[in-house]
Formats: structure tokens, sequence, C-alpha cells
């Protein structure tokens, strides 16, 4: 889904990915269960559907003229790929680090992958330090065992 709508707050981002988390390993669920994360409020669930509609993440089963709600929800078969790329939330959350930077997804992930590199070289760094360190205190110890049998020689 690379369209991602303009106006999502990081409100409605997160009522969006609670009714796709009610799918979890289900092929459908019942609008009821939808209709319990927005307390009973059809029109604006129904209105949350129609953008997940649209976004093709889910079908609507069993519409009824004059009813807002259809009987039952499907997924389409992108939804669990969306979901375990971090849902509307990600979305939201690159689309204001883009803004904040001015910097495309590419770029973003291009400095991310950088500075893993750059952090994994740290580590190995660090690990090497730290051995030096254990070999240099041996060394130490070696040489204090050493002069203390001198002493008493």
């Amino acid at each position: 889904m690379d369209r991602f709508p303009i106006n999502l707050t990081s409100a409605k981002c997160e009522l969006l990915d609670r009714i796709l988390q009610e799918f979890k390993h289900e092929e459908y669920i019942k609008t009821e269960r939808v209709l319990s994360i927005f307390r009973g409020n059809a029109i604006l669930a129904s209105e949350y559907l129609q953008l997940l509609n649209q976004l093709n993440l889910i079908i609507l089963i069993g519409e009824v003229h004059g009813h807002p709600l259809p009987a039952l929800i499907g997924k389409q078969s992108g939804l669990e790929i969306f979901l375990n790329e971090g849902g509307f939330m990600a979305r939201l959350e690159l689309k204001k680090a883009q803004e904040e930077t001015g910097k495309s997804m590419i770029e973003l992930q291009k400095e991310i992958f950088e500075l893993r590199s750059q952090l994994a070289a740290c580590r190995e760094l660090i690990a090497k330090q730290e051995m030096a360190m254990l070999d240099m205190d041996a060394e130490l110890k070696r040489l204090e065992t050493g002069s203390e049998n001198e002493d008493f020689g």
C-alpha cells in the first residue's frame, strides 16, 4: 500500500490497526467485533471499513442498502504482510520521519543500514578492546606473581 491517506492522525491509525488486528488468524470476522471498537457507532465504523476496503485490505461481504455495516468482513491477501510491516502506525511514523528529515524512504533505509553497519563495527572494536584488556590484566597478574616469587626467593 503505497498510497497512504494524508489525513490520517495517530488516533485514526490506531483504530484502523485495531480493526485489522481483529482478524489475527481468521479469514472473516463478524461486524459486531468492529462495532465494539467504535462503541456501537455504526456510521463511524462504516467510514473506517470503507477506507480499508478502498485500500484493498479488506472486503465487505453482505452489504445491504440502508444498513451502514456489512454482515461479514473478509481479509484481502495483502493484509497479513501489511500488519507484519507495522500497519498504519508504522507507515504514519515513517511518513513523519520523511517529512521531518526531508528524505525518502529509500534514503532513510540506506541511512539505517549505514548506522547499523557502524554499530556492528563499534561493537566489534569494543569486543577486541575488551579481549586486549583481559590479556593485559592476565599479563599484569603474571608479572605481579613473578615479582612476589622473587621477593621470597
